[in-house]
């Protein structure tokens, strides 16, 4: 993918991770990649990730679901490039924030 895409490299736990993510980054020099597997799809994107860095590949940065962490006293510190949702999930990220509330406001009767 490398050879192909000079730019930054996103890695993101699922689909509608992706979908989501991809609203927000600039497609001419971001690229997200879905990795998704067993045991779970977090700890894989981690793993990925630390492998990447370990080979010296430039331009990677992750995003994955907090779940539990934030319940955690002390968080491991994988990565200065891997960010953790604020909440458990993308899912509650939505319902916690303003975009969400304006919803409501427009449909909810």
């Amino acid at each position: 993918m490398r050879s192909t895409f000079k730019c930054t490299f996103l890695l993101v736990e699922g689909h509608t991770d992706r979908i989501f993510y991809n609203w927000l980054i600039d497609k001419s020099v971001c690229q997200s990649v879905i990795i998704a597997g067993k045991p779970s799809n977090k700890q894989l994107v981690i793993d990925v990730l630390q492998k990447l860095e370990n080979s010296d590949f430039p331009g990677v940065v992750a995003i994955v679901d907090a779940d539990f962490d934030h319940l955690i006293d002390d968080l491991p510190s994988y990565s200065s490039n891997l960010l953790r949702t604020d909440t458990h999930d993308l899912e509650t990220m939505l319902l916690n924030s303003l975009a969400f509330n304006k919803v409501l406001d427009e449909f909810g009767s």
